[in-house]
This record gives structure tokens, sequence and C-alpha cells, in this order.
């Protein structure tokens, strides 16, 4: 029982918790309800292209910013650490497009990711980005624009409040076959004298073979991976220069071989060369064990990483054999999405010791 109680004390010293951007408005209310149980919290300022503050950049959703300034105040004085949580590639979901003119999906429709065969992801329709199991609508992370445009949100955010961190949603493509972006083309054009658009088509297998087809497929999977990984390195770097205390976080697919083969989410590789400062495992399923153990094999320190745990769908119970399953392992600890579960039911905070 007491070394139970150490691993506890030890490995839980990250209580985490995510507030969307459909509870800010309680903000008047979340430290009664947290009751003292968490020291870091990831709030939502920058969704679906939208600012929740009053941005010369972005369309805007929440024009005033005095309660997020005494918000930080109030988190400083209670001891918790605030987090920017911004979605960076997830530009819309399945709502009715918006009409504001600033908003990319209106203003630059060429900074979204294609298919494999050149088509947009806009000129999907929801049923069709339904059944391939995607949220909405991507910009394309090699974009140089893009990039540029999610820079200066960040500098933006960081220029106008005392944050403790930047995390970072949806850094990832949303599917694989997603990758049609001009650069990696041209690069990969560059380097191995391919179109990589032509890898799926009917003559190319007949051309280079079997083995020469899937080489040069696994050849532009490590591009994208590795071009998505140099972003997240560069934005990371800008993040420090500019607020040195500053951390860099990233929501993460909890399964890394997925999270990298799927997804290009090579976040593995961003905790072993400490290009993040840790990552949060959105790990929201009913069986943890084998993500946790893929996890501990997976990266150099354990300490990098907090498990997300999804309060969401599971009874307290569960959540709370979840959390003192994490605690018996050197994770740094766990974090609870959402705040508006936890709002409607507090039984929650019980698992937390």
């Amino acid at each position: 029982m007491l070394l139970l109680t150490l691993l506890l004390t030890f490995s839980l010293d990250f209580r985490g918790i995510w507030i969307p951007r459909w509870s800010i408005d309680d903000h008047q209310n979340i430290f009664a309800t947290l009751d003292g149980r968490f020291n870091h919290i990831f709030l939502q300022v920058f969704a679906l292209g939208e600012a929740y503050y009053p941005s010369s950049l972005v369309p805007v959703r929440k024009q005033d910013d005095q309660w997020l300034r005494d918000f930080l105040i109030e988190a400083h004085r209670r001891g918790i650490k605030v987090s920017a949580w911004l979605n960076v590639f997830y530009s819309w979901g399945y709502a009715p497009r918006t009409r504001d003119m600033r908003h990319p999906i209106n203003l630059h429709p060429n900074w979204y990711v294609e298919d494999r065969e050149g088509r947009s992801i806009l000129s999907y329709s929801i049923e069709e980005l339904e059944n391939r199991g995607i949220e909405g609508y991507y910009l394309t992370p090699a974009n140089t624009m893009v990039r540029g445009h999610i820079y200066n949100i960040v500098d933006e955010i960081l220029d106008l409040y005392d944050f403790d961190g930047v995390h970072l949603d949806y850094i990832r493509y949303p599917a694989r076959r997603f990758n049609n972006d001009v650069a990696i083309r041209s690069r990969f054009m560059r380097e191995f004298g391919v179109d990589p658009s032509d890898l799926s088509s009917a003559g190319f297998e007949q051309r280079f073979g079997i083995w020469g087809s899937e080489d040069l497929e696994r050849r532009l999977q490590e591009l994208v991976r590795g071009d998505l990984s140099d972003f997240v390195q560069m934005l990371g770097t800008r993040v420090r220069r500019k607020r040195p205390h500053v951390m860099v976080s990233v929501a993460v697919k909890a399964d890394c071989q997925s999270a990298g083969t799927d997804y290009y989410q090579d976040w593995s590789r961003w905790v072993n060369e400490d290009i993040v400062d840790f990552v949060c495992l959105m790990a929201y399923s009913r069986n943890i064990g084998n993500i946790l153990n893929k996890t501990l094999r997976a990266v150099n320190d354990p300490r990098k990483i907090t498990v997300g745990l999804g309060i969401y769908r599971l009874s307290t119970e569960q959540i709370a054999a979840q959390v003192e399953q994490v605690a018996a392992l050197p994770f740094s600890g766990v974090v609870f999405f959402s705040y508006e579960e936890l709002r409607k039911n507090t039984s929650y905070l019980q698992t937390l010791h």
C-alpha cells in the first residue's frame, strides 16, 4: 500500500483538463468546479479558423478579453498553469460554411489539402468526410503560407496574454491519402524524378515493379512525415525564442504507429528529440493498456507523456481505474477531456487522489 501511494504521488504530478471553446462562457465558475484538483488547464482560444479573443488576424467569436486576462491572473494566483489550446490545421467542421471573407475557407481555398488525385478536400461533401472518419476541412501543413498564418496567430496570442504554454491540437493530416501538396510533390520529384501523383496510376507498377513502387511510396510517406516534423520543430523554436519559459505541447493520436502512418504525426520522434516539451495522448478508449505499453517502448522519457482520458464516454469507476493504471507507470500524469462533462458530473473529481 505504501508503494502504491508513492507511485500515485509521483506519477500524477500533472493533473490537466481541456476546457473547450463551448465551455469558456462558464469562466466565472471554472475554478470552483475544478475544486483545486488540477494544476494545468488547456484553454481553447483558437478553433475552426476563429479566435476566442479580439484577434487582428482572423475572424473573432469573442470580442471581449477581460475575462481571459482575469482568468489567467486567477489561475496563476492558485498555482495553476494555463496553455493556449489551438486547433492548428483543422479549419472547419460539418456546420454550414462561414461567410466571413477573412476565413481561409473563403479567402484562401488553395490552402486546403488535396487527395492523391488532386481533388481538394473542400469539394468533399459532409457525407463523404463522415464515411472516411474525417472531422472536417483541413489546411495543408506543407504550404508555406499556411505555416506563416499559424506562426502569426501563435505570435499574436503570446504577445497579448500571459500563457504558460502553447498546446497544439490537430497538428496532423486528416488521412494518409490527402498529401498531394505542391511543395511535397516538388521536393519528391527533385529527389526521385517521379511525380508522387503517379504512384497510384495503373501503369506505374509495370514501370517500376512491385518492390520499386512500394519503396517510392514508403519514401513519400517519410517525406511527408519529416516535413510535418520540421514544421513542429520550427514552431517550437519560434515559441521558445519569443518566450523561453513557455511550454510547447501537442495533443496526439494515442497509437504512435497509427499516428505516424495514417496521419503523418510522428510524435514519438517529437518527444525523443525534444522537439516538444510533452504530448497528451488522446487515449479515450475503455482499454488503454496496450497503448500505454506501446508508448513506453516508443519513448525515451515517459515523463514527457501525459495520458488524456475520455470522461465524456466512460463512467467514474472506469476513469478511476484508468487513473490508477497511469499512476502505476512512469508517465507524468493525466488530462481529462473535458471540462464540460466534469461540470455536469463532478463525481469525476473523486478519481484524482
